[in-house]
């Protein structure tokens, strides 16, 4: 992608500057900037040129590494937030039940801020394309503002409406629904999907599982599943080798389930 796209950084790719893990700046490089933290600047006409990985000298003596930036880095340190997001621990799950790759077609509602719109768009790649619903203009705007920011606004198109009013397109690989009430929105997401293909919902409360998951039932839907994804991050030290203190805990309920053309 554009903004890793050689072995060493040139210019306009996006850098992951990393001074320690609490210390840590995702720039551009475009000659003539400077580049401040508050452990030192530095100028990015001596970032430009130099292979990925790089160690740096900040002006105050700091040193630091030049990394190419990878999904979570580009969703979790440039994304303008407007809206609760979906976090890497759920993200992971939800795109690895889905089976999508590159050149997939798939569905979303309720883009909100883009994380999963990007998560997404990463893994179709050039050939595959995320067909977004989203109700407010104002998200779906932001959302496309940081889709541009990272290089892939190109493999995404968002629509300003409510996915229960119909879906433009159709024989899509999978489907994911960010929405209050996904439930009523299944009949409409099933008949753009191929038969067989994979519905993954995001919801933070039992409340909306429970009738996510009566409406599935009912309607026989098979392969049924609900997950919680809890985290936990370790401290690197060896002389503490600890998990942090602050534990990646509730975030949400992920129900996978699969749609089908033709019922028994």
């Amino acid at each position: 992608m554009s903004y890793q796209s050689g072995a060493v950084v040139s210019e306009g790719d996006l850098v992951l500057l990393y001074i320690d893990e609490r210390r840590t700046k995702l720039f551009r490089a475009i000659k003539g900037k400077r580049v401040s933290t508050d452990k030192g600047y530095i100028q990015t006409d001596d970032v430009i040129g130099l292979p990925w990985g790089s160690q740096v000298t900040l002006s105050t003596g700091f040193k630091a590494y030049l990394l190419k930036p990878l999904i979570h880095d580009l969703v979790m340190k440039s994304f303008r937030r407007v809206t609760q997001v979906i976090y890497p621990k759920d993200l992971s799950l939800i795109v690895f039940l889905s089976g999508v790759g590159p050149g997939s077609k798939v569905l979303e509602s309720g883009v909100g801020t883009g994380f999963l719109t990007a998560t997404l768009a990463h893994y179709v790649g050039d050939e595959g394309k995320v067909y977004g619903y989203e109700v407010r203009e104002e998200f779906a705007k932001t959302a496309l503002r940081n889709l541009h920011r990272v290089g892939l606004s190109g493999r995404v198109r968002i629509k300003v409406r409510d996915v229960k009013e119909g879906i433009d397109e159709g024989n899509l690989d999978a489907a994911f629904l960010d929405l209050p009430d996904p439930w009523s929105a299944l009949k409409v997401v099933c008949g753009a999907l191929k038969s067989s293909a994979p519905v993954l919902i995001f919801v933070p409360t039992l409340n909306q599982v429970i009738k996510v998951t009566d409406k599935v039932i009912k309607d026989g839907y098979p392969q049924l599943k609900i997950y919680e994804v809890l985290l936990r991050e370790y401290q690197p030290s060896p002389d503490a080798l600890r998990p942090k203190n602050m534990p990646s805990s509730h975030t949400g309920y992920v129900v996978y389930f699969r749609c089908l053309k033709v019922k028994a």
